[in-house]
């Protein structure tokens, strides 16, 4: 019997966006998602789920959910909110995956941090980081 690959249920974009907005709302701020936030937004989601040469470049739903974190961090696609955005997708994912992390959540504020201030590379980044989350 062969072991079945999880089927990765990701976020769309919209659902990105709307992550945002109750972010937002429920934190007293508003600031509107733009067109160029939209974009930002559709391109990170493209790239994350998107193949090359036929390839997944994620391949695993951990390194998928570790790389909506890295980037909805590293690229800045809201005009507020970032690392907060990102770390609840980052969860929203983890929870519709059933993937349990080694840390604790609230240690994810502290990773949103280092995420933001490293300039290692990019693929290094997101695979250590998902060796130490998962």
């Amino acid at each position: 019997m062969t072991k079945e690959k999880k089927k990765f249920l990701q976020l769309k974009s919209n659902d990105v966006c709307q992550i945002y907005e109750l972010l937002l709302r429920y934190s007293g701020k508003y600031f509107p998602l733009t067109k160029e936030s939209r974009n930002k937004i559709d391109s990170i989601v493209g790239s994350i789920n998107g193949r090359f040469y036929d390839r997944q470049i994620y391949e695993t739903n951990e390194l998928k959910i570790t790389a909506y974190l890295y980037f909805l961090i590293k690229d800045h696609p809201f005009t507020d909110g970032n690392k907060r955005a990102a770390v609840l997708c980052f969860i929203t994912l983890c929870t519709i995956n059933k993937l349990d992390l080694k840390i604790e959540k609230r240690e994810l504020d502290n990773l949103a941090i280092y995420i933001e201030k490293t300039r290692d590379d990019h693929q290094k980044v997101i695979k250590a980081i998902s060796a130490l989350l998962f």
